[in-house]
């Protein structure tokens, strides 16, 4: 099921481990994480199930991923660079243990691995910091499905089995992705995870084409200014995004478990349809992509689990 994609959309393109899964519907890329070729190797996003790129009835549905860089331009893709992770990049935003280590001392990202702490600040999820041990993968792919498992267990309380699975609809253009969370240390396990969503679809760049829509109704926790315009269940930029300056903030969706995200140019649609309601939800949008984050909150206590599941429904209007 391991493939590389085709070099054949520009020059100096790169090639990255990943698996192709199909329906009759649909064509899903899904990133592999490798400790020494993976297009994500960095310390900030779960390494594991990134999707880069959704195509289905002619269109695709993330942004372009083989070349990114952080940027507004294209260039050459840092696998080491904490930002620039694709499609659904996934984190766990507080780590376990950074709050209790001193300098010096280990923590643990989940989908990461071991990381050191390097100073006596706030964890920001931009820092290089060390690596101590990478967690190990246990990968299992299938023709319509594929799983990722790591088990990570620490000297300092902090252990747990972590499984994403990633499965195709038999009849429809859906992709689901499940995961499951065991607390398999001594201490208990406080995190965030949310997922990125890296969207732009066949490559339209980001602006007043692209509109969100919410199943509950939503109100600004930050000021939009006159960049977009919010309704009481949508949000939508006035104008196409020219530069690489972002229009971002928090909104209250009153614990929406369902959004969708539409462009009127390229007529299509995904509908992101979670089981847990978000805890909050972000947007970052710009240039290069459109980025509903929604994000939840877990407590397991030792030997509990906990499951979530998002499908992300995919549409031609």
């Amino acid at each position: 099921m391991q493939s590389t994609l085709a070099n054949n959309t520009g020059n100096n393109r790169t090639n990255f481990p990943h698996y192709k899964l199909k329906n009759k519907d649909i064509t899903v890329t899904i990133l592999k994480p490798d400790p020494k070729n993976g297009y994500y190797r960095s310390t900030r996003f779960d390494w594991s199930g990134i999707i880069a790129q959704v195509e289905y009835n002619g269109h695709t549905f993330f942004q372009e991923w083989e070349q990114y860089d952080g940027t507004i331009n294209a260039g050459q893709h840092d696998a080491l660079n904490n930002g620039t992770g694709t499609g659904t990049a996934e984190e766990f935003r507080s780590p376990l243990g950074y709050d209790e280590a001193k300098v010096g001392e280990p923590f643990v990202k989940i989908g990461v691995g071991i990381l050191e702490k390097a100073e006596n600040k706030p964890h920001h999820w931009a820092y290089p910091y060390k690596v101590i041990e990478f967690g190990k993968w246990k990968i299992k792919a299938q023709k319509n499905k594929i799983s990722f498992v790591q088990d990570l267990n620490t000297t300092f309380g902090y252990g747990y089995h972590y499984e994403k699975q990633i499965v195709l609809s038999k009849n429809s253009p859906v992709v689901s992705v499940i995961h499951t969370l065991k607390n398999t240390g001594t201490k208990p396990i406080h995190t965030n995870p949310y997922c990125h969503n890296y969207m732009r679809f066949d490559n339209d760049f980001i602006g007043k084409n692209y509109k969100i829509e919410f199943s509950n109704t939503c109100q600004a926790l930050d000021d939009f200014g006159t960049k977009a315009t919010l309704t009481d269940k949508s949000f939508q930029l006035n104008s196409d995004l020219l530069d690489a300056k972002p229009v971002e903030g928090s909104i209250n969706v009153n614990q929406s478990k369902v959004f969708t995200l539409s462009n009127s140019k390229t007529k299509t649609s995904v509908e992101v349809r979670s089981d847990v309601a978000p805890n909050s939800f972000y947007l970052y949008v710009w240039r290069m992509a459109f980025c509903p984050e929604p994000m939840i909150l877990i407590d397991i206590k030792q030997g509990e689990t906990f499951r979530w599941k998002t499908d992300y429904h995919f549409k031609k209007n």
